[in-house]
């Protein structure tokens, strides 16, 4: 079968090896080209979030080794130590974080405590504009207020606030 095109007034035959038959790019073919468009952009290694996880896990009993996750919120880990470590203190189970804010020349004792002062929720983090930082130790805390704010030079201008 030949298939003839007529245009201003010339007819070209077109043999069937010259022919091509296509259907005209439905959303199945878009698909599948946006499909293998992405497969080629897509890093390889797959979606593993377990390294993300092992981040997210920052509290961990010095006692059985059981991980929470970083938004456990204190009563959580008490509660812990009340059920499998009944008798034993806070100390002995966890590390507390100490909570360094510059703007009031105040370390707190957990981020619990800090969290209370400054009226935020612990999933929402603190005052982004306050400088507000957590540290393991409580010298540490101390040092980055002293570097904060210029006239304090020693650690009895800074207030202390314990979880007590």
């Amino acid at each position: 079968m030949r298939i003839a095109l007529v245009w201003w007034g010339v007819s070209v035959l077109f043999p069937p090896s010259m022919r091509q038959v296509t259907m005209g790019g439905g959303n199945a073919q878009k698909s599948a080209i946006a499909r293998a468009k992405n497969a080629k952009n897509a890093p390889s290694g797959g979606n593993s979030t377990l390294k993300t996880k092992d981040k997210d896990m920052t509290y961990q009993c010095k006692v059985c080794k059981q991980t929470f996750m970083c938004t456990a919120a204190i009563e959580l880990l008490i509660q812990h130590i009340d059920n499998k470590h009944k008798g034993k203190p806070y100390e002995d189970c966890f590390e507390y974080t100490y909570v360094a804010a510059p703007n009031t020349a105040t370390v707190y004792q957990g981020p619990h405590r800090a969290h209370i002062a400054f009226g935020t929720e612990s999933k929402k983090g603190f005052p982004k504009d306050q400088d507000i930082e957590e540290f393991d130790t409580k010298e540490e805390a101390y040092e980055y207020i002293k570097e904060k704010v210029e006239y304090i030079n020693d650690d009895e201008s800074i207030t202390y606030v314990d979880t007590d």
